[in-house]
């Protein structure tokens, strides 16, 4: 099974090239799904067809969902989310408040990408295409299986045999809710669902992620940090997809600086995202909904290539930590440190070789560290931090 999530800033066209995607795979023969995990879905849009909570047939190897969250949030938070409902409603909250508080912000995605395990387990895809949420939420999404770890790890068990022990006496001194066994079997049941997703995620021969941007600034920028974040907890990116880029046969010279704008925004992005490959979606002349439409823009930023193709496998980038200290590991052959200037400016670590700069977004527990040093190992380029003050030029 093949699973490729689209994810990009808000706007920059992922649902569009999710569909274009899935067709694309659906034509090519491979029995294809795709689902969204973003609470306000806008594949049926796309598609320009009525896409129901159920899965529904789009053509002959294309199934697309748009999941009823409501009916997720049930089946894998019930009891957890009634225990919440309940202790609200005793500090004082009212029934609806207490009810609508008791759904975390960010859970209505979190439940839609459990479903990506059933389709797993079922084996009934080849491949399954995920429009994901903006990138801040799909970050927190990705996120959840580590954190649900820690909290396993550090705190549940600590707390269901305090619970279990004062439970029979504490219902006899105070009226307040307490967890039951229900409860924190729940809790323990979502918590192996987490882990199986983030095994088959972190898969890289199975799972990879395409970024989608614009060629501007401040997509960019957020694109990196996303890159970083990514890798940090063991995601790997096969592709980006720089999309609505002004075509050639545009010659209105009202677009002449804005072609200039993109030229060199579409430098920056392969100098930041190397050695990735970069695939190209051109600006449309009109909205890209139904399947033809789709079908062309499939064509236009996959061209001869099978989306299904994992485009890039190894680690390009890699944080190792230990007592306060970070390793940073780049990908970076033909390259020796005669040629390199390393240096960190703010939350932005800049690597520059020969005509070739490479800006990477630190985690905030980088940030703040000074750049000790810089050397080769093999092909590999190894930034090492520590201390607690920044760097100069190495």
């Amino acid at each position: 099974m093949r699973i490729i999530l689209i994810t990009g800033k808000g706007g920059v066209g992922k649902t569009s090239i999710a569909a274009a995607t899935a067709l694309r795979c659906a034509d090519l023969g491979y029995k294809t799904k795709v689902y969204s995990t973003d609470a306000a879905h806008s594949l049926a849009d796309s598609f320009n067809k009525e896409i129901g909570c159920n899965e529904t047939l789009i053509k002959k190897n294309l199934a697309a969902q748009e999941i009823d969250v409501n009916e997720e949030i049930k089946k894998n938070w019930g009891p957890i989310q009634g225990f919440i409902q309940q202790f609200l409603k005793y500090r004082g909250m009212e029934n609806l408040i207490a009810e609508e508080m008791a759904v975390f912000p960010g859970m209505e995605e979190v439940f839609s990408l459990l479903e990506l395990k059933e389709r797993y387990v079922q084996e009934d895809f080849d491949v399954v295409i995920i429009d994901c949420a903006p990138t801040g939420d799909t970050l927190r999404l990705l996120a959840c299986p580590d954190i649900a770890k820690w909290y396993m790890e550090k705190v549940f068990n600590i707390e269901r045999s305090v619970f279990k022990a004062v439970r029979p006496l504490a219902q006899h001194f105070v009226d307040m809710p307490l967890p039951t066994d229900d409860v924190f079997e729940s809790i323990k049941g979502l918590y192996k669902n987490f882990i199986g997703i983030k095994e088959v995620l972190t898969d890289r021969e199975m799972s990879s992620i395409r970024l989608v941007m614009n060629p501007e600034k401040m997509v960019i920028k957020e694109s990196q940090r996303a890159y970083t974040f990514l890798h940090l907890f063991g995601y790997s990116v096969d592709a980006v997809i720089a999309n609505r880029i002004l075509p050639e046969e545009i010659k209105d010279p009202y677009y002449h600086k804005w072609k200039e704008i993109q030229s060199k925004y579409l430098k920056e992005i392969e100098d930041s995202f190397y050695p990735l490959p970069i695939l190209l979606g051109k600006l449309w002349d009109q909205e890209v909904i139904g399947m033809k439409l789709l079908s062309q823009m499939a064509e236009d930023i996959y061209g001869d290539k099978d989306p299904t193709s994992v485009f890039y496998k190894e680690k390009p980038l890699e944080i190792i930590g230990s007592d306060g200290n970070y390793d940073v590991y780049f990908k970076l052959p033909f390259a020796s440190k005669e040629d390199l200037n390393i240096w960190v400016h703010g939350n932005e670590l800049t690597i520059k070789f020969l005509n070739f700069k490479r800006n990477i977004l630190l985690p905030r527990a980088l940030s703040s560290l000074k750049l000790k040093k810089a050397e080769f190992i093999g092909d590999t380029l190894k930034v090492s931090f520590g201390g607690d003050d920044h760097g100069r030029k190495v």
